[in-house]
């Protein structure tokens, strides 16, 4: 009987080449990552971690760079360092080493020299392991897409190993619109790269969140016969971030994607997906990809008409997204999109699916607010309204699940409240005690590179998911950059541009606040707003409408 494959890999040797290996995304998401992994024992024994990039370094002075770089913050607190790893720092940099790649990629004969080099440098490091059962080769692209179609055929005809799997990461964005998106995957394909050995990377599939949406809804009977249009009312997917596009060094990057491109077309429409989806025949990655990819058939391509798009201004002491020099005056770039979709199959026909992200927002936040409808022939019709039933799943500032439910208040007479039923207390509870105790939670970065190494893809994008999410979001996208679409200024640090909330209320989307929706004061009319929601509930209207 074979081992399972979280075993089996531990016998084989592995080495993990990192094409960039000192850009932003290696050294200070991957590299720490992969160190974490280490210290805790998830990576192989006979692991072997190659850097490669422009930057003139040599193995040693790249190590030294690593030291210096994951020292920052002090050394990893005993509880997570698995036992009987000693000095995990110094031990997992003798796992390094570095290879200079040519300073232009697109010069064929200088980029096949230090292939070749690499692949010296690759044969040598397995030679170490002259036990292990097989050895793998997993190539990281932390490059810009547009360099991929120089790397690519040269890395598959000259560094592919052929006594283990070769496997390759892609980092979005994976194309612009649909067109150079097709054009990589056709690429591949030419190039003979096999889907089973291309792992497109989208982050937000490997948070906890995303994968309890797939038990809460498939495991838990008293939900199925709820999850359709004849009682879901609306389904908001969020992400906000406090920052405006500068604050991450990537303004130059940010321009020429957009929020749409860097945040919607991904991780917004996987996770649409994913609540969309109908249940699986099994949890196999086929069968889940499946799923997704018909819901994502289902929707008609975005209209000008379903969409609010806004750049930030100057607010709050920081300056507009356009009065940074980086950015043209005739940048049509925007840092806000809310987007209505629409899922036309028989479960979800009818109900909008409201996709919003933005930057320089009032707070941080990213959740999924499934909105159900109202109680037919409600007998507290009378009372002051509390809101329709709400699961809520977030992923930001804090992983929680939560249902927002009216009850009776406790007490004489009959006046029902807002309540929430919380279904992650305990598990909210632990992430406590683990931050007590020095232990960083699990990060979804790590849950994807343990799922490269053992094979497992349910967690990636696979090549016609990513061409039907172009499909539906390309029309828009060539307006956009025809200075086409309409472009509403908001302040940095408001909630995004009034219009927006136009959108939304078009919908049919009610939108109230209880305890646990954490809506921050972002300025003198959010007072006022709430000061009316107070004099209204103590003389018993209606509560007034909040944006959430």
């Amino acid at each position: 009987m074979p081992l399972p494959v979280e075993l089996q890999v531990r016998e084989e040797a592995l080495s993990i080449v990192i094409l960039g290996a000192t850009g932003d995304l290696a050294t200070k998401k991957l590299i720490p990552t992969l160190y974490r992994l280490f210290a805790q024992k998830f990576l192989p024994p006979m692991t072997s971690i190659i850097g490669y990039a422009r930057s003139e370094y040599t193995s040693a002075t790249w190590r030294e760079a690593l030291r210096v770089r994951l020292s920052e913050g002090g050394p990893l607190s005993p509880q997570t360092v698995a036992p009987g790893v000693q000095n995990p720092l110094e031990t997992a940099l003798m796992g390094c080493e570095y290879v200079r790649a040519p300073q232009d990629y697109a010069t064929a004969e200088s980029l096949d020299d230090s292939l070749e080099t690499l692949v010296e440098v690759l044969q040598k490091r397995e030679q170490m392991f002259p036990s292990a059962k097989a050895y793998n080769r997993i190539f990281y692209l932390a490059l810009p897409y547009d360099v991929w179609p120089h790397v690519l055929a040269p890395l598959k005809a000259k560094c592919m190993g052929n006594k283990g799997f070769s496997r390759v990461v892609l980092e979005k964005p994976f194309g612009q619109d649909d067109e150079s998106s097709a054009a990589l995957s056709t690429l591949m394909r030419r190039l003979n790269y096999q889907e089973d050995q291309l792992y497109r990377v989208d982050r937000y599939l490997g948070k906890e969140i995303m994968e309890n949406l797939l038990v809460m809804r498939f495991a838990n009977r008293f939900l199925s016969p709820l999850w359709n249009r004849d009682n879901i009312k609306t389904v908001q997917i969020i992400f906000k971030e406090p920052f405006g596009a500068e604050d991450q060094g990537r303004i130059s990057y940010f321009d020429k994607q957009g929020i749409i491109r860097d945040v919607v077309q991904n991780h917004l429409m996987q996770a649409l997906a994913l609540v969309a989806m109908e249940k699986p025949a099994s949890l196999s990655e086929a069968d889940i990809r499946d799923e997704k990819l018909k819901v994502l058939k289902c929707i008609r391509p975005i209209r000008l008409t379903d969409v609010c798009l806004g750049q930030y201004t100057e607010g709050n002491g920081h300056r507009g997204y356009k009065d940074h020099p980086l950015v043209p005056e005739s940048s049509h770039t925007p840092t806000f999109a809310m987007m209505v979709f629409e899922v036309r199959n028989e479960r979800w026909d009818g109900v909008p699916f409201i996709l919003k992200a933005g930057k320089g927002i009032n707070e941080k936040r990213s959740e999924i607010r499934i909105q159900l409808r109202e109680v037919p022939g409600d007998l507290f019709s009378t009372e002051k309204f509390q809101g329709p039933n709400e699961f809520v799943l977030r992923m930001q500032p804090e992983e929680e699940l939560y249902l927002k439910m009216t009850i009776k208040k406790p007490g004489l007479g009959m006046h029902i409240v807002p309540s929430e039923m919380q279904l992650s207390e305990k598990w909210k509870q632990n992430q406590v005690l683990k931050s007590e105790m020095g232990i960083s939670p699990r990060r979804a970065f790590e849950r994807l590179i343990m799922d490269i190494i053992h094979g497992q893809q349910a967690h990636f994008v696979r090549h016609d998911e990513l061409a039907a999410s172009w499909k539906i979001i390309t029309p828009l996208l060539k307006s956009i950059d025809a200075g086409q679409a309409p472009m509403y200024n908001y302040a940095y640090g408001s909630r995004g541009p009034t219009q927006a909330e136009k959108l939304r209320s078009s919908t049919g989307h009610t939108s109230t606040v209880s305890e646990m929706d954490m809506v921050p004061l972002g300025s003198s009319e959010d007072l006022q707003n709430l000061h009316t929601v107070y004099l209204k509930n103590k003389l018993g209207a209606n509560m007034t409408n909040l944006s959430i």
